[in-house]
């Protein structure tokens, strides 16, 4: 008898299995921290890319001294190279438009473009042939052109659905074209 209460008496200084149960504590923490750190990482990557592809996009277009389909698909191309390892063709896709104003009336979407994709997505400066619809702030004065880039891309987090909700992004970038106007896209 005295043995055991000689083993209860010692049980508030045994340490052993201690260290289990603060990992069973701390444990599902630690998993929460680097789950969210990962899907961040993922989250502020795509953001990057969008926005890189949006503005090379728009820059290289700007950069042509004529432009026609078959370069703006090859475009397209390097858009969704730039974007790896996301799927531009599964969840995204990439506008380009050319925005003008040859006369004192409103600026005019002059042509559109669309990369293939299944996304969805309209762009915000208007269809082709309507007036757009610009930044406050941005003129497009009578006789210029501006080449708008729009990337969007579908994000569904990997971990944490329940906490993030998948979302549309959308980044868009504006240059004027340097050596000619480039309110006409060849064939």
């Amino acid at each position: 008898m005295r043995v055991g209460l000689r083993s209860l008496a010692g049980l508030p200084c045994d340490r052993r299995g201690a260290i289990l149960a603060e990992l069973a504590i701390v444990l599902p923490v630690l998993v929460v921290i680097l789950l969210g750190c990962f899907e961040a990482t993922r989250f502020v990557l795509l953001r990057q890319k969008l926005d890189r592809a949006a503005s090379s996009m728009a820059d290289l277009v700007a950069q042509s001294d004529g432009i026609t389909v078959a370069q703006i698909n090859d475009l397209f191309t390097a858009a969704a190279d730039q974007l790896s390892p996301f799927d531009l063709a599964a969840n995204g896709r990439v506008i380009v438009s050319s925005i003008t104003r040859p006369t004192v009336a409103a600026a005019q979407v002059a042509w559109q473009r669309l990369s293939s994709g299944t996304l969805s997505a309209t762009s915000a400066v208007g269809s082709e042939g309507a007036t757009a619809v610009l930044p406050v702030g941005l003129i497009v004065r009578t006789g210029e052109n501006i080449i708008v880039a729009e990337s969007f891309y579908n994000y569904s987090p990997f971990f944490l659905n329940s906490f993030l909700s998948p979302a549309v992004f959308r980044h868009v970038a504006f240059n004027r074209p340097r050596l000619i106007n480039l309110s006409v896209i060849s064939p």
